[in-house]
């Protein structure tokens, strides 16, 4: 079940300022929870937060049914969502972005050369 956090604390707890229209979340590995901040559009609407779509979609529990939007990649950093399939998911950019820096990380780790050899 959804718990609403207060509207004080949860900007600080997803990492980012409450966006006009779209919605952010983080997935906090260490309590094995999301939390979702509602846009101000969402908020202003004076509809039960718990009753977005975005709440409705995490209520059905974080779906990793599809590799590459896997919240396993953006764990403990604020990601904007989307729902998928009623799933919520994050953003297919933001994932593709973290596993490009990944990608390349490794790249570089690979040719990188000891010091001293020639």
């Amino acid at each position: 079940m959804v718990e609403l956090v207060p509207s004080e604390d949860i900007e600080e707890i997803v990492g980012v300022e409450r966006h006009a229209t779209e919605h952010f979340a983080r997935a906090v590995s260490a309590e094995q929870r999301v939390y979702v901040l509602h846009s101000k559009a969402c908020l202003d609407s004076g509809v039960d937060l718990r009753e977005c779509e975005y709440s409705v979609a995490l209520d059905r529990g974080i779906e990793h049914f599809i590799p590459w939007w896997g919240w396993r990649r953006v764990q403990d950093q604020p990601v904007r969502v989307e729902v998928y399939y009623g799933y919520l998911v994050p953003e297919r950019a933001a994932v593709t972005e973290r596993v490009r820096e990944r990608t390349l990380a490794r790249a570089h780790a690979v040719i990188e050369y000891p010091a001293g050899d020639a």
